[in-house]
């Protein structure tokens, strides 16, 4: 049997009893490999959740959240109409008028305040 003397080589068919005290504990390993795919896993699970919010905003532009109150809007109005109703809706509110032209309805955004467009009907 041939020695190797305090180079931590061994020689043919020998095998060292000693441990390298260098050598990291397998339990601390096996714990920042735990550590390390769990932060991973975080990280992909917040991009995802980004990419997913930025795809719903870019589909449905009207779920933008807005600014509560928008003060005060003046919208025209027919001067001699009068509004037979009103219909309240989640997004939108219709005013149904009638003047001397006939039937009116006014489409207003209540999230931001502003008219949204006119429709007249008439007879046929």
């Amino acid at each position: 049997m041939v020695m190797t003397q305090d180079t931590h080589i061994n020689a043919d068919g020998e095998t060292s009893s000693e441990v390298d005290p260098h050598a990291p504990s397998p339990r601390y390993v096996r714990g920042l490999l735990v550590v390390v795919i769990g932060l991973g896993l975080v990280l992909l699970g917040g991009a995802a959740v980004v990419v997913g919010t930025i795809i719903k905003r870019m589909n449905n532009p009207d779920s933008q959240p807005t600014k509560p109150g928008f003060g005060v809007n003046e919208i025209s109005v027919p001067a001699q109409g009068k509004i037979v109703s009103i219909e309240n809706g989640e997004s939108r509110i219709v005013v149904h008028m009638r003047d001397a032209q006939g039937t009116l309805l006014l489409l207003l955004d209540p999230r931001k305040g502003e008219e949204k467009g006119r429709i007249r009907l008439r007879p046929e």
